[in-house]
């Protein structure tokens, strides 16, 4: 046997061989792999497993199809007009027809919801025939209107009887007035502002603002509160309800000619953007706009949303004590707080650094990022002593938008530039950025048994009441309390040693910091020592009783916010560090290179160098994090269900939905898009700069 027989042999043999995993790569993929196989057959079934495999595929097949039949349409456009009109007429007909059967506006067949369907898709597709033939130019104006009209006409005789509208001309008017104005206004900022386009703008704006007035601001069959039946519309109404905007549509379309080949062929080119964009536009249409405008609508109605009520809801709401309560506010109290001079103490120490550095440069004032920092700090004490003393939804939501997104961002870029290229920087990074994986129903059932208060003779189980407890038995020992106290000493006085070499090298982040910490622990240790800290446990059963109780202090004002707050900071900081760890990334060598050639030290070049070029970054950060804080809900639940004053806009709407008032839910959600709103407009106008 030669030495090829041999070689063909052995690889015939290795053929039939089961490829086996030889790497630990490769061996872990497989043992998963064969472990979620198991659990699959196991547990979920089979069945289900094949159900919803075909499910995926049934769906996938369909986007597939859908966008190559789009693209085959579209490739029409051109050579054959007429097939490509009667194709998409047969689409848009089918699919309105399918919509509205779907959610039971059309009347009932034994063949829904395909028949209404199929009956809309022919009709439309019919006129989109009669109007694109060539052979019918001549007819196309009386093609076009009667077409639209007939539609209008089946579309009126298929509505429910239960859902036929009883029109209400002021807002239908308005509606139509509104339209006009918007296309007619759209087409005098374009450059194609002839009189002829005009008319056709108007007639299209006019035709659907009459069907938005028409149908959504009618009235429908329905029973209010005290089981009273109203009445809904008739025939005649939904015909003029829908033959007239579609005929005064279908005039438009008559009033332009056939396209020629040239726009033809830019329709086919243009085609290929609006076949990616048409879905999510679908989805945004469908998802977010119509629903926004029913939300809108409804919080100008009852709570079954069956009458008009104005702006009453609005009033009831504004005015109420749980969306806004001064009863709290004294301004002695105020200005004689702890905090209130804390907050002072900080501001004046931000204005004297910036006027010892100015007079360095011959100026009145220098900032400083030392500046910056303690003003920052010493205003954010003072927005917490004013949210805290005023309550009510809208302050809270305010007091969540501020500390949550300043501490998260700082939290997360304060990490991000001291993990950057250090030893365990991704095992560190993991474990801060774990708690997004946990789920803000979770997150709060984990920081409510952190922290539950028992009574206080038995065991602490949270974390928070058996550290306080601790320092209560602390700081009645007589030796003890002086050792932790000498300790204290040491590390205050090492801070201190940090800070006088971070003033002599021009590190003042770096001496601001560690001054900071000395400041909390010398305070700490002057307390425990004198007045102590934490709650002592008395071995007296007599003097037990007149001991306070253990708070809770998710439940004690004036600050049970900030602890709820914590859960959020906890979860939103390993966001906020993963955007910044990439942008620190991105920032170019080449700038760090040359501010370490003048001479610049780590301080400086952070400041000067890398937070410029963050500033786009921290943009996004802070604007996510506010749109993610302003929906606050399931935290509060879980925590307080609402009670303590803790309660947000979120959580108002929510009770209203279970109590089934509609019209103030929707009052509550509107004011909740009010305040996101701007937000989003200017993170929407900030990356059309960038770009």
């Amino acid at each position: 046997m030669t030495t090829t027989d041999i070689a063909a042999e052995h690889t015939a043999r290795r053929s039939w061989q089961l490829p086996l995993p030889r790497t630990p790569g490769a061996i872990i993929r497989t043992v998963l792999a064969v472990a979620v196989t198991v659990f699959l057959i196991y547990y979920v079934t089979p069945s289900r497993v094949g159900t919803t495999l075909l499910k995926v595929v049934a769906a996938v097949g369909i986007s597939v199809g859908a966008w190559v039949g789009a693209n085959l349409l579209f490739n029409r456009a051109y050579a054959r007009w007429t097939q490509f009109a009667t194709a998409t007429g047969f689409v848009v007909g089918f699919l309105t027809f399918l919509a509205l059967d779907g959610n039971r506006i059309l009347r009932d067949t034994a063949a829904r919801p395909w028949l209404w369907a199929v009956i809309g898709g022919v009709a439309v597709a019919a006129v989109m025939l009669a109007v694109s033939s060539e052979q019918l130019q001549s007819a196309r104006l009386p093609v076009a209107v009667g077409g639209f009209a007939g539609v209008g006409v089946l579309l009126a005789v298929a509505v429910d009887e239960s859902r036929q509208p009883a029109l209400d001309w002021a807002k239908l008017l308005v509606c139509t007035g509104i339209g006009i104005a918007i296309a007619v206004g759209r087409r005098l900022l374009s450059k194609k502002a002839s009189g002829d386009r005009l008319v056709q703008s108007a007639l299209t704006g006019g035709g659907v603002g009459w069907l938005i007035g028409a149908w959504g601001g009618a009235t429908f069959a329905s029973t209010d509160e005290a089981g009273t039946v109203i009445d809904g519309g008739s025939i005649a109404e939904a015909l003029v309800a829908t033959v007239i905007p579609l005929a005064a549509i279908g005039l438009a379309i008559s009033m332009r000619s056939r396209p020629d080949g040239l726009r033809r062929r830019e329709i086919e080119q243009r085609s290929r953007s609006w076949i990616f964009l048409v879905p999510a536009l679908t989805f945004i249409l469908g998802g977010l706009l119509v629903p926004l405008v029913q939300t809108v609508i409804q919080s100008f109605q009852d709570a079954r949303s069956v009458n008009n009520v104005g702006f009453d809801n609005y009033h009831q709401v504004i005015t109420a004590p749980s969306f806004f309560d001064k009863s709290r506010w004294d301004w002695p109290d105020f200005f004689g707080s702890r905090l209130f001079w804390i907050a002072i103490v900080f501001v004046g120490g931000a204005l004297a650094i910036g006027v010892y550095n100015g007079r360095k440069v011959r100026r009145a004032f220098e900032n400083t990022p030392g500046t910056t920092i303690a003003a920052l700090t010493g205003f954010f004490f003072l927005a917490c002593l004013v949210l805290g003393t005023l309550r009510g939804s809208i302050i809270n939501n305010l007091w969540w938008v501020i500390t949550v997104t300043l501490l998260s961002t700082a939290f997360g870029l304060a990490v991000a530039v001291l993990a950057d290229r250090a030893k365990g920087e991704n095992v560190a990074k993991s474990l801060i950025f774990l708690p997004m994986a946990i789920s803000f129903v979770g997150a709060g059932v984990i920081w409510r048994l952190i922290y539950k208060p028992k009574n206080i003779n038995e065991p602490q189980s949270g974390v928070l009441n058996a550290i306080w407890f601790g320092l209560g038995q602390l700081s009645n020992t007589t030796v003890q309390k002086w050792i932790v106290f000498f300790v204290i000493a040491l590390i205050v006085a090492g801070l201190c040693w940090i800070a006088w070499t971070g003033v002599a090298t021009q590190q003042y982040s770096r001496a601001g910091f560690s001054l900071g910490g000395a400041f909390v622990l010398g305070l700490l240790g002057v307390l425990l020592v004198t007045r102590g800290l934490g709650f002592e446990i008395v071995e007296d059963r007599a003097l037990q009783n007149q001991l306070p109780s253990i708070p809770d202090v998710v439940r004690d004002i004036p600050f049970n916010n900030m602890w709820l707050m914590v859960v959020l900071i906890w979860i939103q900081t390993g966001f906020a560090m993963v955007i910044f760890s990439s942008a620190i990334k991105a920032v170019p060598t080449e700038f760090l290179e040359a501010a370490s050639i003048d001479g610049a030290t780590t301080s400086q070049t952070f400041w000067k160098v890398t937070l410029p070029q963050l500033l786009p970054t921290i943009g996004v950060v802070v604007t996510t994090l506010i749109v993610s804080v302003m929906k606050v809900y399931d935290i509060i639940q879980v925590m307080t269900g609402g009670q303590s004053g803790t309660q947000v806009i979120a959580f108002q709407m929510i009770e209203q939905v279970n109590a089934v008032n509609n019209g103030k839910a929707a009052t509550y959600a509107t004011l909740l898009f009010v305040a996101i709103l701007p937000v989003m407009v200017y993170n929407i106008r900030k990356m059309q700069k960038e770009a």
